[in-house]
């Protein structure tokens, strides 16, 4: 899977921030909402800001809910719809204007029409040779810049590289999603009477044996794994999948377990593209660089942190004032 089409799929989940899951996962816990709750606040009444990177709009919400009747844009690269998946913050979301397919190496937008350009963990998955000149340009003389990405030296990188490992092994080594797929027809054969005779029912035995122990696989390895949340979730729905068979036609199963697959298959792609896109404090001192040759001032660099883990980078600057 390409990562444009797993961050497709990735938003079109019932899911506000790019962390946490489950149905209508509310948006970033204080260690990140903090500092954007000060941010927000201190800009003027009515203030016009770009969300870059939006995704479903977790950091516009909290420009919504923590500015002063702000004017909120969200824009993303990928086909975004919050409206339609999303089921917390619907008020809020209302709100917010959502930019979907736009890359942010090339803004649809006249420069200088915002008083604040914003991302959190989005802007270093472009090409910020060209993504950070746009920023600049459409902020408006006297507007501010605040950018929150991933680093690449923190907690949440380190464990993404584990939990990469816990979807390899649940699609790859165990293999778990095709044993399914294999299993629940050949059970259901035999239930339905489409399979007849003995070898019919030894081979429906040898898969559901297969299934079963790669059930067993993926729950050994969940008490202990990176990602567990994902194995139990994948654990949990082919169970019930397989204990609800006689409820389901084969196609619909067939459809169900694709289904399955394919969102482990964006997640494993999200996290790859995290790894690849995470910054060093290092190459965040190259973007405090590149934004003074633009032009911006009063740069300063930060960092977010669950207690003693880091978790990100932040830099925020400030557009000169004609």
């Amino acid at each position: 899977m390409d990562e444009r089409k797993a961050w497709d799929l990735f938003w079109s989940y019932d899911r506000l921030a790019s962390f946490g899951t489950g149905r209508g996962a509310g948006n970033y816990g204080q260690a990140i909402a903090s500092g954007w709750r000060d941010f927000f606040a201190a800009l003027p009444v009515g203030a016009r800001v770009m969300d870059l990177a939006t995704g479903n709009g977790a950091i516009a919400v909290m420009a919504v809910e923590a500015g002063d009747n702000l004017d909120v844009t969200g824009a993303d690269l990928a086909s975004v719809r919050p409206a339609a998946f999303v089921s917390k913050g619907k008020s809020a979301l209302a709100k917010i204007r959502f930019l979907s397919d736009t890359p942010a190496e090339d803004l649809p937008l006249d420069g200088g029409s915002f008083d604040a350009v914003v991302s959190q963990y989005g802007i270093e998955y472009s090409d910020l040779e060209r993504s950070v000149p746009e920023a600049v340009r459409i902020l408006a003389p006297g507007g501010r810049l605040r950018f929150a990405c991933h680093a690449a030296e923190g907690s949440v990188a380190a464990d993404t590289k584990r939990a990469i490992k816990d979807a390899d092994f649940l699609l790859d080594e165990v293999e778990l999603t095709r044993h399914a797929a294999t299993c629940i027809p050949a059970i259901l054969n035999v239930e339905r009477g489409r399979a007849r005779g003995a070898f019919a029912q030894v081979e429906a035995q040898e898969q559901y044996r297969k299934f079963r122990e790669a059930l067993r696989l993926v729950a050994e390895r969940a008490r202990s794994a990176a990602d567990a949340d994902m194995l139990a979730s994948v654990h949990r729905s082919l169970t019930d999948l397989f204990q609800q068979r006689k409820s389901h036609s084969e196609s619909e199963i067939g459809s169900k377990v694709d289904a399955l697959r394919l969102e482990v298959e964006a997640h494993r792609e999200r996290e790859r593209a995290l790894l690849g896109a995470a910054l060093s404090a290092d190459e965040m001192g190259e973007m405090a660089e590149r934004l003074d040759a633009l032009g911006l001032r009063q740069i300063k660099q930060g960092e977010q942190r669950n207690g003693d883990a880091l978790i990100g980078h932040v830099i925020e600057a400030v557009s000169f004032a004609v």
